[in-house]
C-alpha cells in the first residue's frame, strides 16, 4: 500500500477548527500532534517539544564548583531573584536527573538568583528545569552558550576551552562549532590561558584587553622582555595620562601641551619682549641681569587667552625639563 504524501502546507478546516479551541501551548501541541496522525495537518506544522519540565525545587542540587564561571554578579543574581518574585518568564535551569534529584550543570546565576528569592520568602515550590544529556562536555558547552547568562569572563571563557580540549578530547575546530564561535576566537581564548597570572589579572579587572594583552606577550617573547613588568609600566603609564586601561591611546605619546593656536596668541607679547629685550641690553655686553617692561592692553589683546597660551607653552617647558608626564591642557 502507497502512503499518500501530505502537502507540507496543508491544514484543513477540521484542522483550523480544532486548533481555533486551543488556548495553551499543551493543547495546541496535543492537538496539532493528532491532527498530524490523521492528515489534517502537514508535516511542516509538526511541532517539537523541548525537553522542559516544571518540577518542585525541593529536588534540586548544586555544587558551584561545576560552574565555569569564578565569580558570579550579584546584580544579575538579584534581577533574577526579583523575575523569579514577580513570576516572569525565566530561561529553565539545565539539569541531569541523578538518584532522584536534580543536579544543576547549567544556569548557576539563575539557580543562585532562585535561592535568593526563596531565602526571602518567595513561595516558589516549582521551577522549570530542562533535560542536560551527554556528559561533563556537553554541560560546558551549554553553559558557554546560555541564552541568558550574564556574559562569562575571557579567563573564565578559555579555562573552560581548554577543558573541553584537554579533558574531553575536542580539537579547536570542534570547540569552535560547539559554541557557534570562529576558530580563531577559541585559539585568542586559549593563548589567555598562558599568560602570567598578573597579566590574567588585568584583564580580568578591565584595565587591559584580551588582545593588548595576546600582543603584549608576542611582543615581549620576541624582544626577550618581562611581559609582566612591561605591561605594569603600561598600566601606570595609562593612569598617569588618566585612563584606567591599557590602550593604544592611553599609552600613546601625549598629546602637546600647546598647539599652534597657543603660539599665535603669544605671539606678539613675545615680539614685544624680543623688542624690549633688545633695547635694554648694552651693545656688545652681556650683564648680569636686566630690566624690561611690558604694558599689555585689553584693547589690543584677550588677556585671559594669553594667559593660557602662556601657561601651556610654560607647562610643556617644565615637563621636558623634569622628564614627567605633562599635565593637561589648559583650555
Amino acid at each position: 500500500m502507497t502512503t499518500k504524501t501530505i502537502a507540507a502546507n496543508l491544514i484543513t478546516e477540521t484542522a483550523q477548527a480544532a486548533l481555533a479551541g486551543c488556548n495553551s501551548l499543551r493543547s495546541i501541541h496535543d492537538t496539532a500532534k493528532k491532527l498530524i496522525t490523521g492528515k489534517q495537518l502537514g508535516l511542516d506544522f509538526d511541532p517539537k517539544r523541548q525537553n522542559a519540565f516544571e518540577m518542585p525545587t525541593a529536588l534540586l542540587v548544586c555544587n558551584v564548583e561545576e560552574a565555569i564561571r569564578s565569580e558570579f554578579d550579584q546584580d544579575a543574581i538579584r534581577g533574577f531573584a526579583d523575575s523569579y518574585k514577580a513570576g516572569e518568564p525565566v530561561e529553565p535551569l539545565g539539569v541531569v536527573a541523578e538518584n532522584g534529584k536534580l543536579r544543576v550543570v547549567t544556569g548557576f546565576t539563575r539557580h543562585a538568583g532562585l535561592m535568593l528569592a526563596i531565602a526571602e520568602g518567595a513561595d516558589i515550590k516549582r521551577v522549570w528545569v530542562s533535560q542536560v544529556e551527554g556528559g561533563r562536555a556537553v554541560e560546558i558547552v551549554r553553559q558557554c552558550v546560555s541564552n541568558q547568562q550574564v556574559p562569562v569572563s575571557p579567563l573564565d571563557l578559555a579555562e573552560a576551552y581548554r577543558e573541553l580540549i584537554d579533558d574531553h578530547k575536542f580539537t579547536v575546530a570542534g570547540v569552535a562549532a560547539a559554541v557557534h564561535r570562529k576558530v580563531s576566537h577559541v585559539r585568542k581564548m586559549l593563548a589567555l590561558v598562558n599568560v602570567a597570572p598578573e597579566v590574567k589579572e588585568m584583564v580580568e579587572k578591565g584595565q587591559a584587553s584580551v588582545s593588548t594583552a595576546l600582543a603584549a606577550e608576542k611582543q615581549c617573547k620576541a624582544n626577550g622582555e618581562d611581559t609582566v613588568v612591561h605591561m605594569q609600566e603600561q598600566l601606570a603609564k595609562a593612569q598617569r595620562n588618566g585612563s584606567a586601561k591599557i590602550t593604544a591611546k592611553s599609552v600613546g605619546a601625549p598629546s602637546a601641551l600647546y598647539g599652534r593656536k597657543d603660539l599665535d596668541v603669544a605671539a606678539p607679547v613675545l615680539v614685544q619682549l624680543a623688542d624690549q629685550l633688545e633695547k635694554a641690553l648694552p651693545f656688545m655686553a652681556t650683564p648680569e641681569s636686566v630690566k624690561v617692561e611690558l604694558t599689555l592692553s585689553g584693547a589690543d589683546l584677550n588677556l585671559q587667552d594669553l594667559a593660557k597660551a602662556l601657561a601651556n607653552i610654560r607647562a610643556a617647558v617644565k615637563s621636558a625639563q623634569s622628564g614627567t608626564e605633562p599635565a593637561a591642557n589648559v583650555g
